[in-house]
Protein backbone atom coordinates (compact mmCIF):
# COMPACT_ATOMS: atom_id res chain seq x y z
CA UNK A 1 0.00 0.00 0.00
CA UNK A 2 2.46 2.63 0.68
CA UNK A 3 4.25 1.98 -2.61
CA UNK A 4 0.99 2.16 -4.49
CA UNK A 5 0.50 5.57 -2.96
CA UNK A 6 3.83 6.95 -3.19
CA UNK A 7 3.47 6.10 -7.47
CA UNK A 8 -0.12 7.84 -7.46
CA UNK A 9 1.60 11.05 -5.67
CA UNK A 10 4.44 11.30 -8.10
CA UNK A 11 1.89 10.71 -11.05
CA UNK A 12 -0.13 13.10 -9.86
CA UNK A 13 2.12 15.48 -9.57
CA UNK A 14 4.22 14.95 -12.91
CA UNK A 15 0.29 15.82 -14.88
CA UNK A 16 -1.25 17.97 -12.31
CA UNK A 17 1.13 21.22 -11.84
CA UNK A 18 2.70 19.82 -8.85
CA UNK A 19 -0.75 19.23 -6.81
CA UNK A 20 0.26 17.72 -3.29
CA UNK A 21 -2.18 16.33 -0.72
CA UNK A 22 -0.48 17.43 2.38
CA UNK A 23 -1.64 20.04 4.00
CA UNK A 24 0.50 23.71 3.09
CA UNK A 25 2.00 22.67 -0.03
CA UNK A 26 -0.44 23.44 -2.47
CA UNK A 27 -0.78 26.84 -1.10
CA UNK A 28 3.07 27.27 -1.17
CA UNK A 29 3.66 25.95 -4.12
CA UNK A 30 1.01 28.14 -6.60
CA UNK A 31 2.83 31.23 -5.84
CA UNK A 32 6.52 30.00 -6.19
CA UNK A 33 5.20 28.41 -9.48
CA UNK A 34 3.81 31.89 -10.74
CA UNK A 35 6.77 33.67 -9.67
CA UNK A 36 9.82 30.69 -11.19
CA UNK A 37 7.68 30.69 -14.33
CA UNK A 38 7.26 34.69 -14.50
CA UNK A 39 11.00 35.20 -14.43
CA UNK A 40 12.81 32.40 -15.44
CA UNK A 41 10.28 30.25 -17.84
CA UNK A 42 11.32 31.76 -20.65
CA UNK A 43 12.76 31.18 -24.42
CA UNK A 44 16.24 29.99 -23.98
CA UNK A 45 16.39 29.91 -20.11
CA UNK A 46 14.34 27.25 -18.14
CA UNK A 47 11.56 26.48 -20.70
CA UNK A 48 10.44 24.77 -23.53
CA UNK A 49 11.99 21.10 -24.96
CA UNK A 50 16.16 22.30 -24.49
CA UNK A 51 15.87 24.36 -21.31
CA UNK A 52 18.96 25.53 -20.31
CA UNK A 53 21.50 22.94 -17.97
CA UNK A 54 17.90 20.46 -18.87
CA UNK A 55 15.56 22.18 -15.74
CA UNK A 56 12.06 23.34 -16.89
CA UNK A 57 10.54 25.81 -14.64
CA UNK A 58 6.78 25.92 -16.14
CA UNK A 59 4.30 25.00 -13.18
CA UNK A 60 3.84 21.76 -14.76
CA UNK A 61 7.42 20.67 -15.05
CA UNK A 62 8.57 22.48 -12.02
CA UNK A 63 8.57 19.17 -9.90
CA UNK A 64 9.63 16.18 -12.24
CA UNK A 65 12.77 18.72 -13.28
CA UNK A 66 13.26 19.64 -9.32
CA UNK A 67 13.01 17.99 -6.99
CA UNK A 68 15.34 15.28 -5.41
CA UNK A 69 17.51 16.05 -8.83
CA UNK A 70 21.49 16.26 -9.38
CA UNK A 71 22.15 19.86 -10.58
CA UNK A 72 24.21 19.55 -13.70
CA UNK A 73 26.37 22.78 -13.14
CA UNK A 74 27.47 21.03 -9.48
CA UNK A 75 27.52 17.93 -9.10
CA UNK A 76 27.52 18.28 -4.94
CA UNK A 77 23.84 20.06 -4.96
CA UNK A 78 20.43 18.73 -5.60
CA UNK A 79 17.83 21.03 -6.93
CA UNK A 80 15.23 20.99 -4.49
CA UNK A 81 16.16 19.29 -1.39
CA UNK A 82 12.79 18.29 0.06
CA UNK A 83 11.99 20.72 3.28
CA UNK A 84 15.70 21.92 2.66
CA UNK A 85 16.28 25.23 1.09
CA UNK A 86 19.45 26.31 2.79
CA UNK A 87 20.71 22.40 0.79
CA UNK A 88 18.73 23.31 -2.65
CA UNK A 89 20.62 24.62 -5.25
CA UNK A 90 17.83 25.90 -7.19
CA UNK A 91 17.15 28.71 -3.63
CA UNK A 92 21.26 29.49 -2.91
CA UNK A 93 21.44 30.61 -6.53
CA UNK A 94 18.55 33.09 -6.14
CA UNK A 95 20.66 34.70 -3.75
CA UNK A 96 23.67 36.85 -3.42
CA UNK A 97 26.84 34.89 -2.51
CA UNK A 98 27.07 37.07 1.09
CA UNK A 99 23.97 35.23 1.81
CA UNK A 100 23.77 31.99 0.68
CA UNK A 101 27.72 31.33 -0.07
CA UNK A 102 27.36 30.12 -3.47
CA UNK A 103 29.93 31.35 -5.57
CA UNK A 104 28.54 30.80 -9.04
CA UNK A 105 26.38 33.08 -11.24
CA UNK A 106 23.35 34.31 -9.51
CA UNK A 107 19.88 33.74 -10.88
CA UNK A 108 17.57 35.25 -12.77
CA UNK A 109 20.59 35.48 -14.64
CA UNK A 110 21.66 39.38 -16.44
CA UNK A 111 18.46 40.63 -14.57
CA UNK A 112 17.48 42.25 -11.59
CA UNK A 113 17.62 39.64 -8.30
CA UNK A 114 14.43 38.89 -6.91
CA UNK A 115 13.11 41.10 -3.64
CA UNK A 116 13.49 39.61 -0.19
CA UNK A 117 9.89 39.06 -0.07
CA UNK A 118 9.64 36.54 -3.18
CA UNK A 119 12.63 34.79 -2.49
CA UNK A 120 11.15 34.42 0.83
CA UNK A 121 7.93 32.43 -1.23
CA UNK A 122 10.17 30.18 -2.64
CA UNK A 123 12.07 29.04 0.43
CA UNK A 124 8.62 28.27 1.94
CA UNK A 125 7.78 26.29 -0.70
CA UNK A 126 11.12 24.30 -0.62
CA UNK A 127 10.05 23.96 3.33
CA UNK A 128 6.43 22.68 2.79
CA UNK A 129 7.17 19.48 1.09
CA UNK A 130 6.53 16.20 3.46
CA UNK A 131 9.29 14.51 3.95
CA UNK A 132 7.89 11.68 5.10
CA UNK A 133 6.49 11.20 1.53
CA UNK A 134 9.31 12.46 -0.66
CA UNK A 135 11.85 11.21 1.07
CA UNK A 136 15.92 11.92 2.01
CA UNK A 137 17.79 12.29 -1.02
CA UNK A 138 20.08 8.83 -1.47
CA UNK A 139 23.29 11.00 -1.71
CA UNK A 140 25.23 12.16 1.24
CA UNK A 141 24.51 15.94 2.06
CA UNK A 142 25.90 18.20 -0.37
CA UNK A 143 29.09 20.65 1.16
CA UNK A 144 27.99 24.32 0.68
CA UNK A 145 30.06 26.97 0.06
CA UNK A 146 32.10 29.32 2.35
CA UNK A 147 30.94 33.00 2.79
CA UNK A 148 32.80 35.28 0.58
CA UNK A 149 34.72 37.76 2.33
CA UNK A 150 34.86 40.54 -0.04
CA UNK A 151 32.27 41.51 -3.03
CA UNK A 152 35.27 40.63 -5.67
CA UNK A 153 38.51 39.30 -5.84
CA UNK A 154 40.14 43.08 -5.54
CA UNK A 155 39.47 46.04 -3.49
CA UNK A 156 41.32 49.53 -5.04
CA UNK A 157 44.16 47.74 -5.62
CA UNK A 158 45.12 45.04 -2.47
CA UNK A 159 44.12 41.57 -3.36
CA UNK A 160 41.14 39.94 -1.27
CA UNK A 161 40.92 35.91 0.18
CA UNK A 162 38.28 34.71 -1.81
CA UNK A 163 39.01 32.79 -5.21
CA UNK A 164 36.89 33.39 -8.08
CA UNK A 165 36.03 29.55 -8.07
CA UNK A 166 36.68 26.14 -10.66
CA UNK A 167 36.21 26.52 -14.21
CA UNK A 168 35.65 30.10 -13.52
CA UNK A 169 37.18 32.65 -16.07
CA UNK A 170 37.32 36.56 -14.62
CA UNK A 171 38.44 39.58 -16.85
CA UNK A 172 39.01 42.60 -15.33
CA UNK A 173 39.60 46.29 -16.76
CA UNK A 174 41.06 49.07 -14.20
CA UNK A 175 41.39 52.24 -15.21
CA UNK A 176 43.22 54.91 -13.33
CA UNK A 177 43.10 58.65 -14.82
CA UNK A 178 46.10 60.40 -14.84
CA UNK A 179 45.48 63.85 -13.64
CA UNK A 180 44.31 64.78 -9.70
CA UNK A 181 40.97 66.00 -9.57
CA UNK A 182 41.92 68.82 -7.13
CA UNK A 183 45.00 70.31 -9.99
CA UNK A 184 42.63 69.37 -13.12
CA UNK A 185 39.22 71.47 -11.44
CA UNK A 186 36.12 71.52 -13.40
CA UNK A 187 38.13 73.03 -16.43
CA UNK A 188 39.92 69.71 -16.84
CA UNK A 189 36.39 67.72 -15.90
CA UNK A 190 38.45 66.40 -12.52
CA UNK A 191 40.67 64.72 -14.40
CA UNK A 192 38.28 62.74 -17.17
CA UNK A 193 39.99 64.76 -19.18
CA UNK A 194 43.83 63.70 -18.87
CA UNK A 195 44.70 60.24 -20.59
CA UNK A 196 44.76 57.08 -18.31
CA UNK A 197 46.70 54.28 -17.17
CA UNK A 198 44.53 50.64 -18.01
CA UNK A 199 45.32 47.17 -17.14
CA UNK A 200 44.07 44.30 -18.83
CA UNK A 201 43.47 41.12 -16.49
CA UNK A 202 42.48 37.51 -17.35
CA UNK A 203 42.35 35.01 -14.67
CA UNK A 204 41.01 31.13 -13.86
CA UNK A 205 40.10 29.11 -11.24
CA UNK A 206 41.96 26.00 -11.74
CA UNK A 207 39.83 24.82 -8.38
CA UNK A 208 37.82 26.15 -5.56
CA UNK A 209 41.20 27.06 -3.82
CA UNK A 210 43.57 28.21 -6.83
CA UNK A 211 43.23 30.67 -9.32
CA UNK A 212 45.81 31.88 -12.07
CA UNK A 213 46.19 34.64 -13.81
CA UNK A 214 48.21 37.89 -16.43
CA UNK A 215 47.93 40.89 -16.88
CA UNK A 216 48.99 44.36 -18.56
CA UNK A 217 49.33 47.90 -18.12
CA UNK A 218 50.05 50.93 -20.22
CA UNK A 219 52.30 52.12 -17.13
CA UNK A 220 55.64 51.56 -17.71
CA UNK A 221 54.81 48.57 -20.04
CA UNK A 222 54.31 46.35 -17.03
CA UNK A 223 53.64 42.27 -17.76
CA UNK A 224 52.61 40.54 -14.39
CA UNK A 225 51.74 36.60 -14.31
CA UNK A 226 50.13 35.48 -10.62
CA UNK A 227 48.76 32.77 -8.71
CA UNK A 228 46.46 32.78 -5.71
CA UNK A 229 45.89 29.87 -3.43
CA UNK A 230 43.17 30.36 -0.89
CA UNK A 231 44.50 28.36 2.21
CA UNK A 232 41.69 28.45 4.54
CA UNK A 233 38.42 30.11 3.87
CA UNK A 234 36.11 31.15 6.88
CA UNK A 235 33.47 29.17 8.05
CA UNK A 236 31.33 28.59 11.42
CA UNK A 237 32.45 24.92 11.70
CA UNK A 238 36.14 25.07 10.33
CA UNK A 239 38.22 28.74 10.58
CA UNK A 240 37.61 32.51 11.67
CA UNK A 241 39.28 33.78 9.37
CA UNK A 242 40.27 33.83 5.61
CA UNK A 243 44.36 33.26 4.70
CA UNK A 244 45.22 33.02 1.38
CA UNK A 245 48.80 33.37 -0.36
CA UNK A 246 49.29 35.30 -3.83
CA UNK A 247 52.95 35.19 -5.58
CA UNK A 248 53.36 36.78 -8.73
CA UNK A 249 56.62 37.67 -11.32
CA UNK A 250 56.53 41.09 -13.39
CA UNK A 251 58.38 42.05 -16.24
CA UNK A 252 58.81 45.99 -17.37
CA UNK A 253 59.72 46.51 -20.79
CA UNK A 254 59.65 50.40 -21.40
CA UNK A 255 63.50 50.80 -23.04
CA UNK A 256 64.63 52.99 -20.34
CA UNK A 257 64.21 50.96 -17.04
CA UNK A 258 66.20 48.84 -15.51
CA UNK A 259 65.94 46.04 -12.58
CA UNK A 260 62.80 44.60 -15.17
CA UNK A 261 61.90 41.67 -13.53
CA UNK A 262 60.70 41.72 -10.49
CA UNK A 263 58.69 39.20 -8.18
CA UNK A 264 56.34 39.58 -5.09
CA UNK A 265 54.77 37.23 -2.23
CA UNK A 266 51.63 38.62 -0.41
CA UNK A 267 49.69 36.65 2.46
CA UNK A 268 46.13 38.16 2.79
CA UNK A 269 44.03 37.42 6.28
CA UNK A 270 40.81 38.71 6.40
CA UNK A 271 37.91 37.99 8.76
CA UNK A 272 34.46 38.94 7.88
CA UNK A 273 31.92 40.58 10.65
CA UNK A 274 28.51 39.63 9.83
CA UNK A 275 26.74 40.60 6.82
CA UNK A 276 27.97 44.18 7.04
CA UNK A 277 31.83 44.36 7.77
CA UNK A 278 34.80 42.78 6.19
CA UNK A 279 38.77 43.37 7.15
CA UNK A 280 41.95 42.26 6.12
CA UNK A 281 45.63 42.73 6.73
CA UNK A 282 48.00 41.96 3.63
CA UNK A 283 51.68 41.73 4.48
CA UNK A 284 53.79 41.98 1.03
CA UNK A 285 57.47 41.97 -0.42
CA UNK A 286 58.51 43.04 -3.96
CA UNK A 287 62.05 42.53 -4.96
CA UNK A 288 64.24 44.84 -6.66
CA UNK A 289 61.62 47.52 -6.93
CA UNK A 290 63.62 50.07 -8.12
CA UNK A 291 63.15 50.30 -12.04
CA UNK A 292 65.47 53.63 -12.05
CA UNK A 293 68.64 52.50 -10.73
CA UNK A 294 70.71 49.59 -11.80
CA UNK A 295 72.64 50.25 -8.82
CA UNK A 296 69.63 49.88 -6.11
CA UNK A 297 69.04 46.06 -5.63
CA UNK A 298 65.99 46.66 -2.42
CA UNK A 299 63.11 45.15 -2.51
CA UNK A 300 60.00 47.18 -0.69
CA UNK A 301 58.23 45.45 2.35
CA UNK A 302 54.85 47.02 2.98
CA UNK A 303 51.32 46.22 4.85
CA UNK A 304 48.47 46.73 3.58
CA UNK A 305 45.08 47.01 5.37
CA UNK A 306 41.64 46.82 3.46
CA UNK A 307 38.15 47.40 4.68
CA UNK A 308 34.44 47.01 3.27
CA UNK A 309 31.25 47.85 4.44
CA UNK A 310 28.31 46.52 2.51
CA UNK A 311 24.94 48.88 2.39
CA UNK A 312 23.01 45.92 1.34
CA UNK A 313 23.50 42.58 -0.99
CA UNK A 314 24.65 44.71 -3.99
CA UNK A 315 26.42 47.93 -2.54
CA UNK A 316 29.53 48.49 -0.56
CA UNK A 317 32.26 51.11 0.24
CA UNK A 318 35.77 50.44 0.28
CA UNK A 319 38.73 51.60 1.74
CA UNK A 320 42.54 50.64 1.39
CA UNK A 321 45.67 51.85 3.26
CA UNK A 322 49.15 50.64 2.55
CA UNK A 323 52.16 51.18 4.45
CA UNK A 324 55.73 51.03 3.01
CA UNK A 325 58.13 49.42 6.14
CA UNK A 326 61.37 49.09 4.33
CA UNK A 327 63.33 49.28 1.47
CA UNK A 328 61.85 51.66 -2.02
CA UNK A 329 59.44 53.75 -0.79
CA UNK A 330 57.45 56.04 -2.88
CA UNK A 331 56.84 59.87 -1.66
CA UNK A 332 53.38 58.97 0.05
CA UNK A 333 52.07 56.22 1.25
CA UNK A 334 49.30 54.38 -1.13
CA UNK A 335 45.68 55.41 -0.01
CA UNK A 336 42.13 54.61 -1.76
CA UNK A 337 38.34 55.28 -1.01
CA UNK A 338 36.06 53.24 -3.54
CA UNK A 339 31.95 52.99 -3.75
CA UNK A 340 31.39 49.43 -5.24
CA UNK A 341 28.18 47.97 -6.83
CA UNK A 342 27.66 43.86 -7.72
CA UNK A 343 25.40 41.62 -9.97
CA UNK A 344 25.25 38.36 -10.84
CA UNK A 345 28.28 38.30 -13.15
CA UNK A 346 29.78 42.04 -13.24
CA UNK A 347 31.23 44.00 -10.18
CA UNK A 348 32.22 47.61 -10.85
CA UNK A 349 34.28 49.55 -8.55
CA UNK A 350 34.41 53.46 -8.67
CA UNK A 351 37.82 54.56 -6.99
CA UNK A 352 39.61 57.65 -5.28
CA UNK A 353 43.62 56.67 -4.88
CA UNK A 354 46.75 58.59 -5.25
CA UNK A 355 48.36 55.61 -6.60
CA UNK A 356 49.20 55.21 -10.10
CA UNK A 357 49.62 51.71 -10.66
CA UNK A 358 47.28 48.59 -9.69
CA UNK A 359 50.25 45.70 -10.38
CA UNK A 360 51.98 44.68 -7.26
CA UNK A 361 55.40 46.19 -7.84
CA UNK A 362 53.46 49.94 -9.23
CA UNK A 363 51.74 50.29 -5.76
CA UNK A 364 53.19 48.38 -3.00
CA UNK A 365 55.98 51.29 -2.50
CA UNK A 366 53.10 53.83 -2.25
CA UNK A 367 51.66 56.61 -4.41
CA UNK A 368 52.69 59.97 -5.65
CA UNK A 369 50.03 61.80 -4.57
CA UNK A 370 49.92 63.38 -1.00
CA UNK A 371 46.24 61.97 0.16
CA UNK A 372 46.57 64.28 3.36
CA UNK A 373 45.83 67.37 1.50
CA UNK A 374 42.86 65.48 -0.23
CA UNK A 375 45.04 65.07 -3.92
CA UNK A 376 43.18 61.58 -5.37
CA UNK A 377 42.56 60.91 -8.71
CA UNK A 378 39.76 59.05 -9.99
CA UNK A 379 39.46 54.98 -11.29
CA UNK A 380 37.47 52.46 -11.58
CA UNK A 381 37.57 48.26 -11.51
CA UNK A 382 35.72 46.51 -13.76
CA UNK A 383 34.99 42.43 -13.49
CA UNK A 384 33.41 39.76 -15.26
CA UNK A 385 32.99 36.68 -14.14
CA UNK A 386 32.29 33.41 -16.46
CA UNK A 387 31.64 29.73 -15.26
CA UNK A 388 32.05 27.57 -17.84
CA UNK A 389 29.53 24.49 -16.84
CA UNK A 390 30.07 20.55 -17.17
CA UNK A 391 28.33 19.08 -20.08
CA UNK A 392 27.63 16.32 -18.84
CA UNK A 393 24.23 14.30 -18.47
CA UNK A 394 22.46 14.88 -15.30
CA UNK A 395 22.09 10.73 -13.66
CA UNK A 396 18.90 9.41 -12.84
CA UNK A 397 16.45 11.08 -10.80
CA UNK A 398 16.26 10.05 -7.43
CA UNK A 399 12.86 9.59 -5.86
Amino acid sequence: MPRTTSYLRILCLLLGAGRASAQGEPDAFAPAAHLLQSHCAMPGCHAGPVPAQGMRLEADQIYRSTVNVRARTDARFLRVVPNDADHSLLYLKLLSPHQGGYRGPRMPLSMEPLKDEEIALVRGWIESFPVELWGHPVAAEPERFSPRAFQDAYLANLPTPDPIGARTMEFRFVHRFKASASDAGSKGLYGLDSGAWISLDLAYGLSDAVDVGLRRTNLDTDYEGYAKWAFIQQAPSHSPLSLAFRGSVSNVREADRVNRNRWAAQAILARRFGDRLSLMMVPTYVARTNDLDAQDRRGTGAVGAGAEWRLGPRYALTGEWIVQASGVEAPFQSASLGFSMATARHVFHLILTNTQGHHTALYAPGGDLDARDGRFRLGFNISRTHAFRSSERAPPQNR
